[in-house]
């Protein structure tokens, strides 16, 4: 390095970390969504399991400014229980915007082959966006696949998109995959001793209690649950809620409208490895108001589901060569300056090399790594950029 630069490189370098200290700028859209891990609990269980036993709580809470919505896992970690999770009143739950519509303690399940992947052990849990998009995901170790879900905001929006992917483990056959919700949609009717008037409605039909709704693909992309007794118009219960369903790969499924859960089954072909749904709970709605958010609404929620890469930001715009080209010419850009970074810079390559490769595999494990990685590698980034800078004749 000359000695003029030599002698700025150190003002220069201050600069540079001040730069990455201080926020950017506020775009012209403000609006962001936050994502909170509570990281993981654990207590002695209560009613969950066997009394004694040890259970495994977290929960993430996910906020765009309009809607805030919370997700709780919880499963039992007894070593009795081998790699089985079990909870009397599920494991993955929505107590929020209310504990009833999407249950609180369990709403959704994920059954492959006939057994429930979210009773199973959990291989891990993060979040992956804030910001422009909030992300987060569970994976877990079902007997026949590695099953994940993420579910995402983006600013300003009311609901939940998700995204669920199964990969069969080695040597096992996926013969069926079946999304199932659990609902009471506006109030705890028979827990409360009141009798209310369930409904499934669908771009298709409107369904009441107590009978069984069969799902016909192409044609039931969302289903609305709603109580004509429980309406927030009749100043009664918390309001309906709803889901949006990604058709490709699904063939149908029904919906038990009971007089107090509403059991949805949802029936995904086994072959797509994924399905794509978005979760509503309209608190505060008045059933009409619901009503017509799906009818002008439902049909581009849907396009936006269906078009919406899960993948977070960062992995979304690598290509591994490009940034192994960028890499190795900084670093020959920053001439001796580099050295000190060149191990750290050489890692790095070999590592996001081996996580892309395995991300481009669909493992969400790796993939969280990879995005992790080239989030965390920014700094070291425009050091060598300024050193190469500094090293310029």
């Amino acid at each position: 390095m000359r000695l003029n630069a030599r002698i700025a490189a150190p003002a220069i370098l201050l600069l540079l970390s001040a730069v990455l200290a201080v926020p950017a700028p506020a775009a012209e859209t403000t609006a962001t969504v936050s994502v909170r891990d509570s990281g993981v609990s654990t207590h002695v269980a209560r009613y969950e399991c066997t009394p004694g036993h040890m259970i495994e709580t977290r929960s993430f809470n996910i906020e765009s400014g309009v809607r805030r919505y919370s997700f709780g896992y919880s499963g039992c970690v007894d070593p009795s229980h081998g790699d089985e999770r079990p909870s009397s009143e599920g494991n993955f739950g929505m107590p929020t915007p209310t504990r009833c519509n999407y249950y609180a303690a369990g709403f959704l399940g994920i059954i492959i082959n006939g057994k429930d992947a979210i009773r199973h052990r959990v291989i891990g849990m993060q979040t992956l966006e804030t910001g422009e998009r909030g992300c987060f995901q569970a994976l877990f170790a079902h007997p026949d696949a590695t099953v994940g879900v993420r579910l995402l905001m983006y600013p300003d929006g009311n609901h939940v998109l998700s995204h669920i992917q199964w990969i069969p483990r080695e040597g096992a056959t996926i013969n069926s995959v079946t999304v199932k919700l659990i609902t009471y949609p506006s109030y705890f009717t028979t827990f409360n001793n009141r009798v209310g008037d369930r409904h499934c409605m669908t771009p298709r039909t409107d369904q009441q209690q107590v009978s069984r709704l069969d799902l016909v693909a192409g044609e039931d992309t969302s289903l609305l649950f709603y109580d004509t007794v429980f309406d927030v118009a009749r100043g009664e219960g918390e309001g309906p809620c709803g889901v949006v369903i990604g058709q490709d790969g699904f063939t149908g499924g029904h919906v038990d409208i009971a007089a107090y859960p509403v059991l949805s089954y949802l029936d995904f072909d086994p072959a797509a490895g994924q399905a794509k749904m978005a979760f509503y709970d309209f608190s505060g709605m008045t059933n009409a108001e619901a009503m017509e958010y799906f009818a002008q609404h439902g049909r581009a929620d849907l396009e936006r589901l269906v078009a919406t890469d899960f993948r977070p930001e960062p992995v979304q715009k690598l290509t591994f060569a490009d940034f192994e080209a960028q890499m190795n010419e900084l670093l020959a850009g920053a001439a001796d300056d580099g050295e000190a970074l060149r191990p750290k810079t050489l890692q790095l390559i070999a590592d996001v090399k081996t996580h892309s490769h395995s991300s481009a595999a669909g493992d969400w494990e790796a993939e969280a790594k990879l995005a992790k990685l080239l989030i965390d590698s920014e700094e070291m980034l425009w050091k060598l950029k300024v050193f190469a800078l500094l090293n310029r004749e």
